[in-house]
């Protein structure tokens, strides 16, 4: 049974529903209707057909092309920091099953929209982690993501020395981002 929603609402063109249905992570602007009521760019919304399905949730952004981009299909989903966990959690364990035993000492532990993290990259080098958050949603998270990852990867015995943040891209500038670049505390 599926829970009552409480987030904003945004309806979308049969164009955006058709990519969305086939798995397309992004609605565009120009194929959105709303919100139904106050929202801050960043924010989660439910996005919508424009007969009434339910079709994802996902983060709006008007400065961005990419109007939401969707992070749940699942409507039982809440997005606290449990949610994040499990998500971290299964990047990680995708990545054991699929690299060789060693190898993710190096390499991409969260890879965006393909891990369901979307404009979101972590890099593995060793003991070092280098994010870079290219979205408004994942950038008011990010706090949680960071650490979530950091904990993760303790648990499973790894020595993690530090997190850099590499926001150094004029793309953030269109998300309503500053650039910059620089040591995370963890």
């Amino acid at each position: 049974m599926r829970q009552e929603r409480e987030y904003p609402r945004v309806n979308i063109a049969p164009k955006a529903e058709r990519s969305v249905k086939s798995g397309h992570p992004w609605v565009y602007g120009e194929e959105t209707q709303g919100p139904d009521c106050a929202y801050e760019n960043g924010d989660i919304v439910d996005v919508y057909t424009e007969k009434g399905s339910w079709m994802g949730s996902g983060f709006i952004n008007d400065n961005s092309k990419i109007r939401v981009r969707i992070i749940s299909r699942n409507a039982n989903d809440t997005y606290d920091k449990a949610f994040w966990e499990r998500r971290i959690e299964y990047a990680l364990d995708y990545r054991d099953t699929v690299m060789a035993q060693g190898d993710t000492k190096c390499c991409r532990l969260i890879f965006g929209e393909a891990d369901e993290f979307p404009g979101l990259t972590i890099d593995r080098f060793n003991d070092i982690l280098v994010a870079q958050v290219l979205s408004l949603g994942m950038e008011k998270i990010k706090d949680v993501i960071f650490e979530g990852i950091y904990e993760a990867l303790v648990r499973r015995g790894e020595n993690i020395r530090g997190l850099y943040e590499r926001n150094d891209v004029a793309i953030r500038e269109l998300e309503g981002l500053r650039e910059y670049k620089g040591w995370y505390k963890l």
